[in-house]
């Protein structure tokens, strides 16, 4: 998934900076190399994108100074 989302995650460190500046805790659309909008929910995001787009990969990420990782597990390991 990262290798097929490179260029939007590369395209929004590029420009994390300005976006902090201007849109932190909102929520960015990338395809490609282009920030398309800056919306106020993740799910409008998600909307606008599979309008514009369909169902091809496109990058929806929340704008944050600091990336907090996220662990999940399963109860279905050691079985």
């Amino acid at each position: 998934m990262i290798e097929m989302l490179k260029k939007e995650l590369e395209t929004y460190s590029t420009q994390k900076n300005e976006l902090i500046g201007k849109s932190k805790g909102k929520f960015a659309l990338i395809k490609d190399d282009q920030i398309i909008d800056v919306f106020d929910t993740k799910i409008d995001a998600i909307r606008q994108g599979y309008k514009r787009f369909g169902n091809v990969p496109f990058l929806v990420k929340q704008i944050v100074e600091v990336e907090t990782p996220q662990n999940f597990t399963s109860n279905l390991l050691g079985i």
